[in-house]
């Protein structure tokens, strides 16, 4: 008799002890996790935003946002950020131009297909 109410206790305990757990685990999102997504999410609309103004952008535009940029990085005290950020952009330029920019729409496109299907 003994051991039936000691083993009767365990599984209430055992019950409400998994019961918790699963509350827990459906009823609470994480919080960290839902915030470095939206960094990531942020970080690539800033980027793609950033690689669409290189493409359209004129270079006698682009060489006056570099100066500015230099100048700028050299009163705040960044001037390697400010070099760093002028070499990248110039390289883009270089390397992307006007007919490239279909390609990148078209993996932009690809990227947000593939978004919906992720969540489901």
């Amino acid at each position: 008799m003994n051991n039936d109410k000691t083993n009767l206790n365990n599984n209430e305990h055992t019950e409400s002890f998994t019961s918790g757990s699963q509350n827990m685990n459906t009823s609470k999102k994480n919080p960290v996790l839902e915030f470095v997504l939206n960094v990531a999410d942020t970080a690539k609309y800033i980027w793609e935003q950033y690689l669409e103004w290189i493409i359209d952008v004129s270079w006698g535009k682009l060489f006056l946002a570099s100066l500015l940029t230099l100048i700028a990085g050299g009163l705040l005290c960044v001037q390697s950020l400010a070099t760093w950020l002028v070499i990248g952009s110039l390289l883009l330029k270089c390397f992307i131009g006007k007919e490239d920019q279909q390609i990148v729409n078209q993996a932009i496109q690809q990227t947000e297909d593939k978004k919906p299907d992720e969540e489901s």
